[in-house]
């Protein structure tokens, strides 16, 4: 997803290559994870996740790739379906290539809520996706939802069609897991679902966040990551780095020590002191970009993340005028 954040197509390689030289495995991608970049160049993720690994001639293992879409009927299905495994230039049926490598398709229906959820059940696009399945078209059926669509991810789950699913979860929202009513991380993983982890640094608006917060807790992004790797029935964490050196820095988490219980304990008890005040803010995601356009040309979504982030300096007693003046620039 933010490979349309960064500044060139060439940083985008970068990172991109960094990670398959690193031996991961997994590279999370949509077909609406498209926009301008930088320098004013519009990319598509999936362009250029297909562009590197088909000149790639060192990769000894499968690649993963997820791809969503927002394919909740039949109809729609099919031709977002065919137009990402263009994009991306898979060929083939049952043993997926992107030129010489060996690629694991999941389909993931993108963001299920509650009017997209019946959309799915009354469509009869599931049919559909098993059909791509046995067919060798798609290796894995999956769907990523959010935190309030509870009894849609929950009947999702109980259908049985799907192998993995992405959800959020992190140090200051827990409600998918151990906090919910139902811990649904647990409830998938007792069904052999593959599970995501999404938003453990609680969105691409944290690191603005966070140097306000650094003065009032000791949970930085290391502690966060690994909270999320310490949970027994997450699967992965799709970190959502943008740089080399966030990279970095999360590799290094991730083959270390996992947390102790009682680590564990402690930083939720320091997380939830603030974690109400993080409550409703933009995360940065820029999933509104994928539905809503300004007819003015306003950029909205850095509007609304520079509200979050005058909002949050507000509640805790920091100084905003560097947020106003920023806010300024707008008008």
């Amino acid at each position: 997803m933010n490979l349309r954040l960064l500044d060139s197509v060439e940083q985008a390689y970068e990172i991109l290559n960094f990670v398959l030289d690193q031996g991961i495995n997994l590279i999370d991608t949509a077909r609406a994870y498209n926009g301008e970049n930088g320098q004013g160049q519009m990319v598509e993720s999936e362009v250029l996740v297909g562009n590197v690994i088909r000149n790639r001639t060192d990769l000894d293992e499968p690649i993963v790739i997820i791809t969503k879409g927002h394919g909740y009927t039949p109809d729609v299905f099919e031709e977002e379906l065919s137009t990402s495994l263009s994009k991306l230039g898979i060929e083939g049926k049952g043993n997926l290539k992107i030129g010489n490598n060996d690629i694991k398709l999941v389909y993931f229906f993108h963001g299920i809520n509650e009017s997209r959820w019946n959309t799915i059940k009354e469509s009869g696009v599931l049919d559909k996706a098993q059909k791509a399945k046995a067919d060798g078209i798609i290796n894995y059926i999956g769907f990523s939802s959010h935190y309030h669509d509870v009894p849609q991810i929950k009947e999702a789950l109980d259908t049985g069609i799907f192998d993995v699913i992405e959800l959020p979860y992190n140090i200051f929202n827990r409600s998918l897991g151990e906090d919910g009513e139902i811990n649904l991380l647990k409830y998938a993983y007792d069904k052999d679902v593959g599970i995501v982890n999404m938003k453990a640094f609680n969105g691409n608006g944290m690191p603005a966040i966070y140097r306000m917060l650094k003065g009032l807790i000791s949970i930085d992004y290391k502690i966060m990551l690994n909270f999320c790797l310490t949970n027994p029935y997450i699967s992965t964490v799709d970190a959502g780095a943008r740089y080399v050196d966030e990279f970095k820095q999360d590799i290094e988490v991730a083959v270390g020590k996992r947390l102790t219980e009682e680590e564990i304990k402690n930083y939720k008890a320091e997380a939830d002191k603030i974690a109400g005040d993080m409550n409703k803010i933009c995360r940065e995601c820029l999933h509104c970009l994928e539905k809503f356009e300004c007819p003015q040309g306003l950029d909205f979504p850095a509007i609304l993340a520079l509200y979050s982030r005058y909002i949050m300096a507000e509640k805790l007693n920091k100084e905003p005028s560097e947020l106003k003046d920023q806010y300024k620039r707008f008008q």
